[in-house]
């Protein structure tokens, strides 16, 4: 992934029908079946996050992923949807919507309800520092687990993958 060409940024209403058209497989829809879902509502509430690259032939922003979220009012944060462009979900472009959204808004904490059977969804969670599974639950047909995110969760996740140090500190030699 090309760090440099992609921008993160609030999704506007003329994002939505690219979103639809581009964007099959989402957290929501794994299938990629079609569905009535409307963004429009999460644009309006400033509820959604694209990443854009310019594609130089079209002289325009192309969409490569979108988070879509829901905040309480307590300020917690409910991840009700994202997704990526392609016939498979790019954890890459996931990781950097997510991270954007947890840095950008900085919540208390977030959630998110994956399904267990998906592999691809939970391991993209799984390597956000921060986020720990905190229980399961039963939507018939499928199990899910429980994600959450905390800033306490993310600060020890980096001190322990840091060995105790903290960020840029360099480790002595003997």
């Amino acid at each position: 992934m090309e760090e440099a060409g992609y921008q993160l940024r609030l999704a506007v209403p003329s994002d939505v029908e690219s979103i639809r058209r581009e964007i099959r497989v989402t957290l929501a829809n794994p299938e990629g079946k079609p569905l009535r879902k409307r963004y429009e509502d999460a644009v309006q509430r400033h509820e959604m996050l694209v990443v854009t690259r310019f594609d130089p032939r079209e002289r325009t922003e192309v969409i490569a992923g979108f988070v879509e979220w829901h905040t309480k009012v307590d300020g917690t944060i409910t991840i009700r949807d994202a997704g990526t462009v392609g016939t498979e979900p790019q954890p890459g472009i996931l990781r950097q919507l997510i991270r954007g959204l947890l840095h950008m808004f900085e919540p208390p904490s977030a959630t998110v309800k994956v399904r267990a059977d998906l592999p691809v969804w939970n391991t993209v969670f799984q390597q956000i520092p921060g986020f720990l599974p905190v229980g399961r639950e039963y939507s018939r047909p499928y199990w899910r687990n429980i994600w959450e995110w905390t800033r306490e969760n993310e600060r020890a996740a980096l001190r322990l993958a840091t060995g105790g140090r903290p960020a840029g500190a360099r480790r002595r030699r003997p």
